[in-house]
Order: C-alpha cells, then sequence, then structure tokens
C-alpha cells in the first residue's frame, strides 16, 4: 500500500511542478508553490526528488515519454508520412493544451540551451517530424512551394509557438493544412 501511495504522490508533485514549470518557466518556478499547490509538504517534496533540477528533468523525462507513446501510436495507425503528419500535428495540439508536462518541457527547450547529453523535446519533435516532412515530399505531396525544410519549420511554430498573435494552435494548424493544400 505504501509503494502505491508513493507513486501517486510523486505523480501528484510531477503534475503540479510541470504545470509551475510551464507556467513560469524553469527559474520562475518555486518549489515553495508546487507543494502548495497540492498540500504538501517540502519535506515530502524531497523525499521524492533531491533538487529542483531533479524535478525539473522527471518531468522532462516524463514529457519525452509521452511523446515516444504518442510517436508509436500515430505511427501504427496512420500508412502514409503526410496522414501521420496530420495526425501527429492535432495530437501535439491536444498535448499542448491538455498536458502541462508537455508544455513544461517545451517552455523548458524556449528557456535555455539544453546541457550535452541532455534529451529535448522541442529537438526529438522536430527530428521526426524532418523525417515525416521529407518522406511526404518524396511522396510528392509536398511541392517545390512549400518544400520539407519549409514545412517542417511551419509545422513545429504552428503548434509550439505561444498564442500572441490573437489566433489559437487549432486555427494556425487549419491554415497551415488549407496553406498546402494551395500549393498542390
Amino acid at each position: 500500500m505504501s509503494q502505491l501511495r508513493a507513486r501517486r504522490t510523486r505523480r501528484r508533485l510531477l503534475r503540479a511542478a510541470a504545470q509551475e514549470f510551464a507556467r513560469l518557466g524553469y527559474s520562475g518556478a518555486r518549489l515553495t508553490d508546487v507543494v502548495d499547490r497540492i498540500g504538501m509538504t517540502k519535506g515530502a517534496l524531497y523525499g521524492h526528488f533531491t533538487s529542483k533540477q531533479e524535478l525539473a528533468a522527471a518531468v522532462r523525462d516524463e514529457a519525452l515519454h509521452r511523446w515516444e507513446t504518442l510517436r508509436a501510436d500515430v505511427a501504427a495507425t496512420r500508412s502514409d508520412a503526410l496522414g501521420r503528419l496530420r495526425a501527429l500535428a492535432e495530437r501535439l495540439v491536444r498535448c499542448m493544451e491538455r498536458d502541462p508536462h508537455v508544455r513544461a518541457a517545451v517552455r523548458f527547450a524556449a528557456d535555455r540551451r539544453p546541457e550535452p547529453g541532455e534529451r529535448d523535446l522541442l529537438a526529438a519533435v522536430t527530428a521526426h517530424v524532418a523525417v515525416l516532412a521529407q518522406q511526404a515530399e518524396d511522396d510528392g505531396h509536398l511541392t517545390a512551394a512549400l518544400p520539407a525544410r519549409i514545412f517542417t519549420d511551419l509545422l513545429i511554430t504552428t503548434v509550439f509557438a505561444g498564442d500572441r498573435s490573437g489566433s489559437d494552435r487549432r486555427t494556425r494548424l487549419n491554415g497551415l493544412w488549407d496553406l498546402l493544400d494551395h500549393t498542390r
């Protein structure tokens, strides 16, 4: 029973930390606010994580795990590269709307350069999207007017950039698909 309670507490801590990191970034988030968010003490936090850096790494690792699961799910359900890109983009937008772990990992990537050997969610997603975009270009779904490299940049920006433009991610994503339809 205590192992189950410890796992549940760890999950709650990770979620609370992800919410704080997503909102304020690594440097702005305070451990006191993380534990206050879920009504715990710093002692409970330190029973699971030895430092803010370790907590942030655990949040990032959870986001990367979720990305790998999402990527595998999409790969299993779509046959062509463009279909996988569309499904992947839709799922990533949903993650940015609903998953504080993913938002926090994107914030980490935007706030600072990863340490050597550190896994970076944004880099992992970008690399995978670039491969799929190149396959879509090879299949004739992307043209010289919108080549794979440019499409990759547009898709990543559409999904992960903030909403300061006045349009939300879904609206921007629909606009990207409309643009793609007009270039073919």
